[in-house]
C-alpha cells in the first residue's frame, strides 16, 4: 500500500504550528490567572531574481560544450555509417541498406 504524503501547504501550516512561543503574563490580582499568548513567526521567503550569471555556474559553459561536441560527433558518425551502407562500401550481414 502506497505511503500517504504531505502536501506542501500541509507541511507550510505545521510548520506554524510548531513555530509559536508559550509566554505566562503576571497578574496582580489575588487570584492568579494564566494567560497564554501565541506568537507566530510566518515564513517569509525573500523574493530574488532568477538571473543566472557565469559566476555562479562556472561548470555550465564547459559541460554545455562538451556534450555539444559529444553530439555532434555521434551524429557525424551516424551520418558517415549511413552514407558507407548505402553505397554498399561497408556491408553488414542480415542488415539490408
Amino acid at each position: 500500500m502506497a505511503k500517504v504524503r504531505k502536501t506542501r501547504e500541509q507541511k507550510k501550516l505545521a510548520d506554524l504550528r510548531h513555530n509559536f512561543t508559550h509566554s505566562l503574563a503576571k497578574n496582580t490580582y489575588p487570584k492568579a490567572k494564566i494567560t497564554l499568548e501565541v506568537k507566530e513567526n510566518p515564513i517569509t521567503s525573500p523574493k530574488t531574481q532568477s538571473v543566472i550569471s557565469l559566476n555562479e555556474y562556472p561548470y555550465l559553459i564547459k559541460d554545455l560544450s562538451k556534450t555539444g561536441i559529444l553530439t555532434a560527433l555521434i551524429l557525424g558518425f551516424q551520418i558517415v555509417l549511413f552514407f558507407l551502407l548505402k553505397n554498399h562500401t561497408l556491408k553488414i550481414p542480415g542488415l539490408i541498406y
